[in-house]
């Protein structure tokens, strides 16, 4: 019979799985606790986090939160990475922060909304630019036809202005000699 500790415990991570877009599932044996406080500090300004819960609770989790698939990836020692925000950025941080920092965790799989993800589309996921980044050039790219059509509607009125102050350079310094 399972404690209410346990029943708990597979409650928040049925809600973590259902409310998560991107769930990737890492082995994290052999990081230090400097490196884990590390990893979970640069997760968390990324808005994600790392959950660490018993295989079983989180098989029963994964289950219960119509999310089965998951418990393909939970063999030993697995933490999860989670996020309400955007993937890409959570992956990135994950990946980036493991990779400068020489941590020796391990990618085993995970889940992006319903597709199941091996540890090589975690890791392609983790190149994708941010959602910022993405909004940001496409506003960029759309402002440049704008920009280029305000350059060339002004060109006239420019040109104008231009042999207007050339003809009155002239008539002064006509009327200086």
């Amino acid at each position: 019979m399972p404690t209410d500790k346990g029943r708990a415990a597979v409650a928040e991570m049925k809600d973590i799985f259902e409310s998560s877009p991107l769930v990737i599932a890492a082995e994290y044996s052999g990081v230090d606790v400097a490196g884990m406080t590390g990893l979970r500090r640069e997760l968390r300004s990324n808005g994600a986090r790392f959950k660490i819960v018993k295989n079983t609770f989180a098989r029963l989790a994964a289950d219960e939160a119509g999310r089965s698939e998951l418990k393909e990836v939970m063999t030993g020692p697995i933490g999860f990475v989670v996020t309400e925000g955007d993937p890409a950025a959570a992956a990135k941080a994950f990946v980036k922060y493991a990779d400068d920092n020489n941590l020796t965790v391990n990618i085993v799989g995970g889940m992006l909304d319903s597709d199941v993800l091996s540890a090589d589309r975690v890791k392609a996921l983790a190149k994708l630019p941010s959602k910022d980044e993405l909004i940001a050039k496409m506003l960029g790219s759309m402002n440049s036809p704008i920009t280029g059509l305000v350059m060339v509607m002004s060109g006239p009125v420019r040109a104008l202005a231009t042999v207007l102050q050339r003809h009155v350079d002239n008539q002064q310094s006509g009327e200086a000699a």
